[in-house]
């Protein structure tokens, strides 16, 4: 039997105590259309502001990854990614929400 991925859309994984969630497909077509890249940093620009308004204590338990080709997030707290993931979930695979979430978040100061 084939087991759900309760972390959709992300990929999770699990080594000892550290656990990490890595986003493959970055919808670059998506964050184009407002002159950014689409690449890992600016995913970590649209979580991180969404975060800082909705959520900022979960902000401390989490580490941003620092390739650009892809999205992860590690975090010793299962529970904290799972709650990312669920946050993405609502808007990520609706191009209409998702173009309200990089209009909103995606925003250097």
């Amino acid at each position: 039997m084939k087991q759900v991925n309760v972390y959709q859309p992300f990929l999770f994984s699990s080594f000892q105590h550290s656990h990490s969630l890595t986003l493959s497909d970055l919808k670059w077509k998506a964050f184009e259309k407002h002159d950014f890249l689409g690449d890992g940093e600016d995913w970590a620009l649209v979580i991180e502001n969404m975060l800082s308004e909705k959520n900022p204590e979960l902000l401390e338990k989490l580490t941003f990854g620092d390739d650009p080709q892809m999205f992860s997030i590690k975090s010793a707290d299962k529970d904290a990614l799972h709650e990312i993931a669920e946050m993405v979930c609502v808007f990520y695979e609706d191009d209409v929400l998702l173009d309200d979430c990089i209009k909103r978040y995606a925003q250097y100061e």
